[in-house]
């Protein structure tokens, strides 16, 4: 069984994931029920999962290495946010609030800027960068509402009346300075901790899988699907900047965030409480929307990842 999983396209963190998710939505108070260390370590451990990847990566890095590290994944980060940018200042511009196809502004604006800091976690501890960790904390950012907020507060308030809750953000970064500076006065710290990465992809693809709900997703209906289509439609030039701009690892980095993530389907609620003139309406079916696209792209962009590699590196490069 062991060999079958490691077959499939980051396997050991995608096949967790979608038999957790199969599961909590057929039995969705399953966790409620049984409670205790239990629902601790497979429903509510997403954070700590995190936290220790984050930590371990960290005690990987050299602090000789942070100026490459940045240098090859921020140019990925600032491509991304800026080409998010113009498709939602575009969007609203033909389309207004509304929308079209029954995808409003607030959905789209959540989807198209996100992306899964943990599936890309997942992909780059197979895949690709093993220090992507140490960058783990800025992709996350972009999950958050932190650039939706200010870019539709501009277009349609007075600015917003919400602030950002900076806690998550800062509390990220903890456990990887704490990891690099272990890594940097001891090496063999490294050699102890960078193992641990793979071994917690199982748990980390687990508790995503139990976050999510297939019911609640279907009840985004075709708008929901229309909009994966059309994120993965427009987010694709990632893939050919990493592979043709970045030259970095053959367009495996961009599909690792070709993705939206888990902690967006929060978004739509969040922006709307901020601005709730404008979005209190949009917010049920945009959280709808946003985990649909939520769930199939975090099991496409592994799949997609892993063609690459394969393309670029061969079979046995795995």
């Amino acid at each position: 069984m062991f060999k079958k999983i490691n077959k499939v396209p980051a396997g050991m963190f995608l096949i967790p994931m979608v038999v957790s998710l199969i599961l909590v939505s057929i039995f969705p108070n399953m966790y409620d029920v049984i409670g205790g260390t239990s629902q601790q370590t497979f429903q509510m451990g997403t954070n700590v999962v995190i936290g220790l990847l984050v930590f371990s990566a960290g005690t990987s890095l050299d602090l000789k290495q942070i100026v490459p590290l940045l240098k090859r994944h921020l140019p990925m980060i600032l491509f991304k946010l800026v080409i998010s940018t113009i498709y939602i200042l575009v969007f609203y511009w033909l389309f207004g609030l509304d929308g079209i196809f029954g995808i409003n502004l607030l959905a789209f604006a959540c989807v198209i800027y996100s992306l899964n800091p943990a599936v890309a976690l997942a992909i780059h501890s197979s895949y690709g960068d093993k220090q992507f960790g140490a960058v783990y904390g800025i992709m996350g950012l972009i999950g958050m509402p932190f650039a939706p907020l200010i870019l539709l507060s501009v277009l349609t308030a007075d600015g917003g009346a919400a602030g950002i809750d900076w806690q998550p953000i800062i509390s990220i970064f903890i456990p990887l300075l704490v990891g690099i500076i272990l890594g940097n006065l001891d090496k063999d710290f490294t050699d102890f901790f960078v193992p641990m990465i793979g071994r917690l992809l199982p748990f980390l693809g687990w508790n995503l899988g139990a976050a999510m709900n297939i019911q609640s997703a279907i009840a985004s209906g075709l708008p929901g699907i229309l909009m994966a289509v059309i994120f993965m439609v427009l987010l694709l030039p990632l893939i050919p900047f990493d592979r043709y701009i970045m030259k970095q690892n053959a367009g495996v980095d961009g599909a690792a965030i070709w993705n939206v993530a888990g902690m967006s389907v929060a978004n739509p609620a969040s922006i709307a409480s901020a601005l709730p003139l404008v979005f209190a309406d949009q917010s049920t079916s945009a959280t709808a929307i946003v985990m649909m696209v939520c769930i199939i792209t975090s099991i496409i962009s592994p799949i997609v990842a892993q063609k690459l590699y394969i393309k670029a590196y061969g079979v046995e490069s795995i």
